[in-house]
């Protein structure tokens, strides 16, 4: 069988199907194991704690402490797939996955590779997606994946895009870097919470709803946001009215804060509407306000991008999130409310054990036969 992507849920995937005697081919694009984790920005820790963070049948060294710091991530994942004997193939880039007399092939930049089951296993955020504005922009526009650290914008007027996680994370960095002025663009105001409350994650409370009915969850984050965060509305980010809704229509996770949140507050960080165009020196808001910022820095997300891999065979559904087939697996390409890493350790394990029985059934029939 053939895993596509080896990082975090591709290693899962094959140390789970390992623990069933099933070796899998393991494909990776790059040329080193995590090197889309070793390019992000210098600040990034992961917003989950650690103890929900590990990948199944190899944690998280506790001395990489409560919040994983990128370096230390990348370090742990070099340890699993040590710890478990994975070997991907570097530089091989799946590119194509066609059906074919019962069974699959995994067309790649190396050659065609026939197999049974196929586990697709590339990311959420895979491909970073900048908004086509009209207009042009006469400073540097970058996506947020070619942002690295603060050292470049000291001193300057710098107009972050974009209301996530690595858009906050981002704009808190500048801010206490020394950038001249630090301002962020938001279309729709995000839900914000704290990472942990009283000393508890608050994943635990994504892990322990994740199967409430939607009707119970807007107003038990509404409940929870009121309680565990100041209100911003004068600041220019008012409360959403339905924070659960937003996020399944949206796809967009909550903002955990980590220093956004006192940044609005104090001034450090001014929040303006959503961008709608670019003008030459300008940059033009929603709201008709026209800012002249030195840079302009895009945290405005990535995309799964599957539909050349994948999009003839299955349908590609909301938000780029794909429908599985017979034999034909996803993990983890989605943004579950119980986390990430997580969820992608609960499901690597289940996987494995229905492809376990899968191959199993096929080994049976062809015995009998």
């Amino acid at each position: 069988m053939v895993i596509v992507g080896a990082g975090p849920a591709g290693l899962a995937a094959a140390a789970m199907l390992r623990a069933h005697q099933i070796d899998a081919v393991l494909l990776e694009r790059e040329h080193s194991l995590a090197e889309p984790w070793r390019a992000r920005y210098d600040r990034l820790h992961l917003h989950t704690i650690r103890w929900l963070s590990d990948l199944p049948g190899y944690g998280i060294p506790t001395d990489f402490g409560r919040w994983v710091a990128r370096d230390n991530f990348v370090e742990y994942l070099e340890q699993y797939a040590a710890h478990h004997h994975l070997q991907p193939r570097f530089g091989v880039e799946a590119t194509r996955i066609d059906r074919d007399d019962g069974r699959w092939l995994v067309r790649t930049s190396n050659g065609t590779i026939p197999t049974r089951v196929v586990v697709v296993a590339s990311g959420y955020a895979r491909v970073p997606y900048l908004p086509e504005w009209p207009g042009t922009f006469d400073g540097p526009v970058l996506h947020s994946v070619d942002y690295r650290n603060s050292q470049a914008y000291r001193g300057k007027d710098v107009l972050v895009v974009g209301g996530g996680n690595s858009g906050t994370d981002i704009a808190v960095d500048l801010a206490e870097g020394d950038a001249g002025r630090v301002r962020i663009a938001v279309r729709t105001p995000p839900n914000i919470l704290p990472r942990d409350m009283w000393g508890f994650p608050i994943q635990l409370i994504g892990i322990a709803v994740r199967r409430m009915p939607p009707r119970l969850l807007d107003p038990m984050f509404d409940v929870l946001r009121r309680a565990s965060i100041p209100d911003l509305s004068a600041k220019g980010l008012p409360r959403p009215s339905a924070p659960f809704s937003h996020f399944r229509s949206t796809a967009t996770v909550p903002i955990f804060d980590v220093g956004f949140v006192e940044a609005v507050r104090d001034g450090s960080i001014e929040v303006v509407s959503g961008v709608t165009a670019l003008d030459g020196r300008a940059v033009v808001l929603a709201d008709g306000t026209r800012l002249y910022p030195d840079a302009v820095l895009a945290a405005t997300g990535y995309r799964p991008d599957l539909e050349p891999l994948v999009g003839h065979v299955t349908p590609i559904r909301p938000h780029g999130i794909p429908s599985p087939k017979p034999r034909l697996h996803f993990l983890g390409i989605g943004l579950p409310l119980s986390g990430l890493l997580y969820q992608v350790g609960k499901d690597a394990q289940r996987l494995a054990r229905d492809i376990a029985t899968e191959i199993g059934g096929d080994r049976k029939k062809t015995s009998d036969d």
